[in-house]
């Protein structure tokens, strides 16, 4: 099975592309800081603030189910798939290329 460069991914593809294909609408908004029903455990109240995410940072917590990480760790927890599986996903989902390691 070939390697990902998740470092890579991780920095190509930025935290609100994750929250836009997830369809995360925001309940507050404070600077970088985004409070909104989580999209892990799918919150029931629209109006739910348990999830917060940090734009500038990429991570994002859950108050309630304790889910956190970056954005690769969202879309696997979200579709719930390993993260190998999760980035091949994510990556066809947005239309890039997988940053697959080549070795020389």
């Amino acid at each position: 099975m070939p390697g990902i460069d998740f470092s890579k991914l991780r920095a190509e593809i930025v935290m609100e592309e994750v929250l836009s294909r997830l369809n995360f609408e925001a309940v507050t908004q404070h600077g970088d800081q985004l409070r909104g029903p989580c999209p892990v455990h799918g919150s029931s109240n629209p109006q739910s603030r348990s999830f917060s995410v940090n734009i500038r940072s990429g991570r994002y917590f859950c108050h309630k189910c304790k889910s956190q990480g970056n954005q690769l760790e969202l879309w696997a927890a979200v579709r719930k798939m390993p993260i190998y599986e999760a980035a091949v996903d994510l990556c066809q989902s947005i239309g890039r290329e997988v940053p697959w390691i080549t070795r020389w």
